[in-house]
């Protein structure tokens, strides 16, 4: 079976690629090894650019929507909340399934074929070709794309992740009922070395009374931390129930420094595109798998799949999302060192914008020079980000 490119996940980075590239006339094969979509557990929270990212027809969203986001509050150690608002709507809760949902039908309404339950098995570069072997298929093409996530088969079968170089933590997440959270508009993060080391728990309220409910650490099982945190806040949960658990991995690493070689490009988590301070990852996918489909289908045109031609990706990709990628690295090795004191002073100091710029790794050099006044972060926080 014989096309332009072949893709491995159908994720919201494979799903945009694959979709761009037919855009263009290109026969694509996406293989994807679950059974249904959206089986990774994902807080569900999104800004309201990734819809225009995502090219979503706004008839299209309430198939997906489950609630309005009107800002976030992030909650210290000792219960200070840093309130981040916007005018109108910040963001949304989405349910992911759905949203994949809508993605694979642009998809395949564009001729992607689309194939289910269809793992990677064996893949191996030919005279110019990838040959790949899934499940039942033997699929051949110019060019494969990982876009398999934190265990990218792809990455691995042609070598381009190095021993080491991705770093993930362990994250859990409920789906609970009757979380009565202050305001359901709002979206919560709680920060803290008792309540989630190195990293940080959260609720994003759904439709009704439902809300993710989550959390993710650093050198500890997740999954007590967030049973003490529910235990600790019977004013939220006290009439709450779980009705759905999962866990997984999150790359909080950074980007592979190889994401590309000749014939084989890896987009979305596969390759790294994920905020570390946050761990989130759907935005930063979709520009990617935007990104990588233009230079692709230049490939295709002119017949040539170097690595040299391919690389125009990373380098487009680097100019806004990679940067910010790096920068919110910086962020987060400097935060997780601090004490929940240190924390709580910061929550005084920042203001509702720097902590939105720490998170997306945006403006940080305003934000250390802000810092840089400060006896204590001056040196604990601005000096890492000036870095």
């Amino acid at each position: 079976m014989g096309y332009d490119a072949i893709v491995v996940g159908a994720g919201p980075a494979g799903l945009i690629f694959s979709r761009k590239l037919a855009e263009k006339g290109f026969r694509v094969a996406l293989i994807e090894k679950n059974e249904t979509l959206a089986v990774k557990p994902c807080g569900e929270g999104i800004s309201a650019r990734v819809l225009q990212t995502a090219e979503v027809s706004r008839s299209d969203t309430q198939r997906f929507i489950s609630r309005p986001i009107k800002g976030a509050a992030v909650v210290a150690p000792n219960g200070r909340q840093v309130l981040i608002t916007e005018k109108g709507e910040m963001g949304y809760v989405i349910d992911k399934k759905n949203f994949l949902r809508v993605l694979g039908e642009y998809a395949a309404s564009n001729g992607v074929e689309i194939y289910m339950r269809e793992p990677a098995k064996e893949a191996a570069l030919t005279n110019g070709r990838v040959k790949v072997r899934t499940r039942t298929l033997v699929l051949e093409a110019p060019l494969l794309v990982g876009a398999d996530g934190y265990l990218s088969f792809v990455a691995k079968a042609f070598n381009m992740e190095k021993a080491g170089e991705r770093k993930v933590i362990p994250a859990v997440q409920y789906v609970m009922t009757n979380v009565r959270v202050q305001d359901p508009e709002l979206t919560y993060f709680y920060l803290g070395n008792s309540i989630a080391p190195k990293g940080y728990v959260w609720i994003f309220p759904k439709d009704g009374t439902l809300a993710n409910v989550g959390i993710g650490v650093q050198g500890a099982p997740p999954k007590p931390y967030l049973d003490g945190f529910i235990k600790a806040h019977p004013e939220i949960f006290e009439r709450s129930k779980i009705i759905e658990f999962r866990g997984a991995a999150v790359t909080i690493g950074g980007m592979l420094s190889q994401i590309v070689r000749d014939h084989v490009m890896l987009i979305g988590e596969a390759a790294g595109q994920v905020i570390p301070l946050t761990g989130g990852g759907i935005h930063t996918s979709i520009a990617g798998g935007k990104i990588a489909a233009e230079v692709a289908s230049k490939a295709l045109e002119s017949g040539d799949f170097s690595a040299r031609v391919l690389s125009e990706y990373v380098s487009k990709y680097n100019e806004y999302w990679g940067k910010r990628i790096k920068d919110s690295l910086k962020a987060l090795h400097a935060i997780e060192k601090l004490s929940d004191d240190e924390l709580n002073q910061l929550a005084e100091i920042l203001s509702p914008e720097d902590v939105v710029n720490l998170a997306n790794g945006e403006n940080i050099m305003s934000v250390a020079a802000k810092l840089l006044k400060h006896p204590i972060f001056s040196i604990k926080l601005a000096k890492a980000l000036l870095s």
